[in-house]
């Protein structure tokens, strides 16, 4: 079994400033970014070094139960020897640092000391080991290693007393590349303007947004981003699956009464927050092993499709009969085949919701709805045997 051990004792942060391991990047606190790695690495049990549980500790404990791993604050290093047997794994991570998860995983399958060259590491606070390196802030070690945790005195720090006794035991070092500390990819106590730069970059990496073969995907999903960077660790991605709720209702409202344009315009707006939302959601919850989807979105995932459909049929003329509902359930699974066997950078387009409601808009103001879902379906249809991937 794999155990994790955190700290939140941050002793070299003066009283008037942010501890370390509560400094936020992309809505979420170092130290629960050293959560998500570890859950990540296989550790089913948590402990974290606490003077007190506060706040900040209630809510590492919320998110490691929410990925199912046991979770312990501790306020003595020797209670681990209750915790970590001989034969399991200890992941340790100091506290303030920020490790690249890729890293983390490739390097420490088994047990070892990550470490950067100590040109420029001591320089920026990382810990000298030797005359050559100096401790990257993460290291894999036996259990056995606690046993002689348990032997030094309560205040020593937990962390260095580990690297220590890993050292000395033999475990091996695994010297990582200086571009992690050059790029701001890996941190150590950071500064404001660290955090910033590893945000930005954060946000772009894991915002995958659409490229402009699915066009309004890729607005909404831009649109999405941009939002996501202002408004980190709030209730923006809620807000916005409960306005494509309401819009998606509203538009089943008005159609239902006649108002067939502003239908199809609020069921773009509905498919316009829903791909926002995906984003904000996708960057809230990146790095989390099991993000929590809420009911709502899993509910306007089903349902969007649904919603446009109804609105095909109800602007259809009444002389059609079953060519009203025919043609847009033909439209709509050729559309959902598309994402199933299109070329990976096809897919997005034929989940385009956005794009396909706005190009319904004009033809439910000239009454011609059907004729222009039956184009789309054509098209979709030709476009299947050129975005198809080859057989081998």
């Amino acid at each position: 079994m794999r155990v994790a051990l955190l700290s939140v004792l941050d002793r070299q942060t003066g009283p008037q400033q942010v501890p370390a391991p509560f400094r936020l990047l992309a809505g979420a606190r170092l130290v629960e970014r050293q959560l998500d790695i570890a859950l990540a690495a296989g550790c089913e049990t948590i402990a974290c070094l606490a003077q007190a549980v506060g706040r900040e500790v209630i809510e590492l404990q919320h998110r490691a139960e929410a990925a199912g791993a046991r979770f312990i604050a501790l306020h003595e290093p020797r209670k681990l020897s209750g915790m970590v047997s001989a034969s399991d794994e200890l992941l340790v991570m100091a506290p303030g640092v920020l490790p690249e998860e890729e890293a983390v995983l490739r390097q420490l399958a088994k047990p070892g000391v990550l470490v950067f060259p100590e040109d420029p590491a001591v320089q920026r606070g990382y810990e000298r080991i030797d005359a050559h390196f100096a401790w990257a802030g993460v290291l894999l070690t036996r259990g056995q290693a606690v046993e002689q945790l348990a032997q030094l005195p309560d205040d020593v720090d937990t962390p260095s007393a580990l690297l220590r006794i890993a050292l000395q035991s033999g475990t091996r070092t695994y010297p990582l590349e200086t571009r992690l500390l050059d790029e701001d990819i890996w941190l150590n106590d950071p500064a404001p303007e660290q955090l910033a730069v590893r945000e930005r970059s954060w946000v772009a990496g894991h915002a995958d947004v659409a490229p402009f073969k699915a066009p309004g995907l890729a607005v909404a999903e831009r649109m999405g981003a941009r939002l996501a960077r202002d408004t980190m660790r709030g209730n923006l991605a809620r807000f916005l699956a409960l306005g494509s709720a309401a819009a998606a209702v509203l538009a089943l409202a008005v159609a239902v009464f006649g108002w067939l344009v502003p239908g199809f315009g609020l069921a773009a707006v509905a498919a316009l927050l829903f791909a926002m939302e995906a984003v904000v959601r996708r960057v809230s919850s990146a790095g989390q092993v099991r993000p929590r989807v809420p009911l709502l979105v899993q509910a306007l995932a089903i349902l969007i499709d649904p919603v446009i459909v109804l609105l095909i049929v109800l602007a259809s003329p009444e002389d059609t009969a079953w060519l009203r509902l025919f043609v847009p359930a033909v439209l709509f699974g050729l559309l959902h085949l598309g994402e199933r066997l299109a070329q990976r950078d096809w897919r997005r387009s034929y989940a385009d919701r956005v794009m396909l409601t706005a190009l319904l808009i004009p033809a439910a103001l000239f009454g011609v709805i059907q004729p222009a879902a039956a184009v789309v379906a054509l098209g979709v249809l030709v476009s299947l045997f050129l975005t198809a991937p080859p057989r081998g």
